[in-house]
């Protein structure tokens, strides 16, 4: 991860714009604190794992799966049409 301070962001912005769909984060710091830019696509996923983790049942059925011998396992296939 990049870590730049608020100044030197402030005269990069373009660039660092530019880095952050590549799953490039940065770190911007300045006496305030710091903040992180990344893509939208690495935000929307960070979303969706904090999402399912914060599911019980969802948690539940990771854990009986990792449990699971892989003989044991069931095998399934999602297709669409």
């Amino acid at each position: 991860m990049t870590v730049i301070s608020v100044i030197q962001a402030r005269k990069d912005l373009y660039k660092i714009v530019e880095r952050a769909p590549d799953n490039e984060a940065v770190t911007i710091t300045s006496k305030g604190g710091n903040v992180i830019m990344l893509s939208e696509s690495d935000w929307e996923g960070i979303k969706e794992t904090l999402y399912l983790m914060s599911d019980p049942d969802f948690m539940t059925d990771v854990r009986e799966a990792e449990n699971t011998p892989l003989s044991e396992r069931e095998v399934w296939n999602y297709h669409t049409s």
